[in-house]
């Protein structure tokens, strides 16, 4: 499956809820997001650790390219105990 890339360096304000859309509407384990250099402060305040999404921001030239990969689900109850 190929990954899904989409270009949001020209957004500078809405950025967030912008890519949680391309998140949301993203089928693939791994979606690619370019962003404009010299945010990564705020995207990693944004989006942090944990959730379904891992994210890693990796430098390209004139932008960051912001990868998601979907984390593996997590159950607290794997045998199903606390349904009963």
């Amino acid at each position: 499956m190929e990954i899904p890339e989409f270009d949001l360096r020209e957004v500078t304000c809405g950025l967030v809820p912008a890519m949680l859309d391309k998140l949301r509407t993203a089928e693939a384990e791994e979606v690619r997001i370019k962003v404009r250099q010299g945010i990564r402060t705020e995207l990693w305040n944004s989006f942090g650790s944990g959730g379904e999404w891992e994210i890693t921001i990796e430098e390209d030239l004139f932008c960051d390219v912001v990868i998601f990969r979907r984390n593996a689900e997590k159950r607290l109850d794997p045998l199903g105990l606390m349904d009963f």
